[in-house]
């Protein structure tokens, strides 16, 4: 997990002065009148001198917008990638102090057990005339792990340690009172929520073909009977239980898995997912992704109308072959650790945010010279395109930095040929710097 991504030359690296605050130690762009959009090299990961400049003596983020640069700019060093994650993927608000977070630890906790504990309750209720619980009828997997499960003695300590227990002890300062109230408000709340038992029984067969292939090359889910893969299991049974407008969908698994590796927590991981779902989910729909692609085509006709024609003349115009690098956020195309940069980076949505501040200080500006001339000004909300987010910049990139083999290929195969052998050999600072440079 602590595999670190290639990063910039040492000479590239900012020299930090402890006594200087995070802005400072990254950047003064955003804070000097220059605009917010400018391309910049590389910069080393965000560390943890710089990561606790940060925040402020109660543990606030104190520039949630410089932070985000920060990691677009470098990525997040493994040791603190953890904390910052919790931030960056909304399991805390940026503004919370540490003692409110440790309340939401305490209500994360319990409203996930809930919501858990509800399906599971009726899995068990319907089992028997959805599908009978046959012993042939549990898929290879599960049977090993539940087989374990009872033989080993150290596997409840590992299930006990992702459900959430350490989390539990973040919230030792509430009495029981509290406790028992915070439990019963999480099972109101679970079982107001309406499950599709049909759906979900469909959704659990699929996510039991992925699980036991999910990552086990890493060391976290590697082995037989390895109990993380119950815990990946109840989290996307969990998310497609009471996300039934978008369900269980292939793909979801290994975004999933990222979480659980980085953060170590079931319930963090959950949180952080859903979360993270909420700003992708559309992919997973109906035209979603083929609305995703399409818009990587425009961009393409637009930058390398060779390239793109070259497509068109060979029947590739539809470029499905960058689906998965959309899908898993090009988690197939690098090392596991400079993926995790890869998708941190795209994560930070900085680039996005920035242009619309950028476009909102062009309108303040224009408002104010029109004052001065003594003409009337109507504010306007900014309309920012979504549909054009980092992650299909860096698809162009990708396309572009290739572009004279892509050239090469008059058939799919040839296409699909030559994205597998780029796997693994692409530089990720060239490619992010060239998708900046496009955005």
């Amino acid at each position: 997990m602590c595999e670190n991504s290639k990063g910039p030359p040492e000479s590239r690296k900012p020299q930090v002065d402890g006594q200087r605050s995070a802005a400072a130690v990254l950047d003064s762009s955003l804070f000097n009148g220059e605009s917010p959009v400018q391309i910049s090299e590389r910069t080393r990961a965000l560390y943890c001198d710089v990561w606790e400049a940060f925040l402020d003596k109660d543990g606030r983020v104190v520039n949630e917008s410089a932070l985000r640069k920060a990691v677009f700019k470098g990525g997040i060093d493994c040791k603190i990638r953890k904390e910052v994650w919790s931030f960056l993927f909304g399991l805390y608000p940026f503004s919370s102090t540490r003692r409110e977070r440790e309340a939401l630890a305490a209500e994360n906790v319990a409203r996930y057990q809930a919501l858990k504990m509800r399906w599971k309750e009726l899995v068990k209720t319907y089992q028997p005339r959805l599908q009978p619980d046959t012993p042939e009828s549990i898929p290879l997997y599960l049977r090993e792990c539940r087989s374990l499960h009872v033989n080993n003695e150290q596997t409840e300590a590992v299930r006990e340690r992702l459900s959430g227990a350490a989390v539990e002890e973040e919230a030792s300062h509430m009495g029981d009172d509290q406790l028992v109230f915070l439990n019963l408000t999480a099972k109101l709340h679970a079982d107001r929520q309406p499950v599709d038992i049909g759906k979900l029984h469909s959704s659990i067969r699929v996510i039991d073909k992925d699980v036991p292939r999910t990552d086990r090359g890493q060391v976290y889910f590697e082995g037989k009977g390895n109990q993380n893969l119950l815990v990946l299991r109840d989290i996307l049974i969990t998310y497609s239980a009471y996300h039934q407008d978008v369900g269980y969908v292939q793909g979801m698994n290994d975004i999933l898995s990222r979480f659980l590796i980085v953060l170590g927590s079931e319930t963090h991981a959950y949180w952080c997912f859903a979360n993270y779902m909420e700003t992708v989910k559309s992919d997973f729909l109906d035209d979603g992704m083929l609305n995703k692609i399409k818009h990587v085509r425009l961009l393409l006709r637009k930058m390398d109308e060779q390239l793109y024609n070259h497509f068109e003349a060979h029947e590739m115009g539809d470029m499905l072959f960058v689906h998965r690098w959309l899908v898993l956020t090009f988690k197939r195309e690098f090392s596991f650790g400079d993926a995790l940069t890869m998708f941190e980076i795209i994560s930070s949505q900085h680039l996005e945010l920035s242009s619309m501040e950028a476009e909102q200080e062009r309108e303040r500006q224009r408002a104010k010279e029109l004052e001065k001339d003594g003409g009337e000004f109507h504010v306007q909300v900014v309309d920012m395109n979504t549909n054009y987010s980092f992650e299909v910049f860096v698809c162009l990139a990708v396309l572009k930095e290739y572009r004279n083999k892509l050239l090469k290929c008059l058939e799919i195969s040839s296409v699909y040929n030559t994205i597998h052998s780029l796997s693994m050999k692409m530089d990720l600072n060239i490619i992010l710097m060239r998708a900046e440079e496009l955005f």
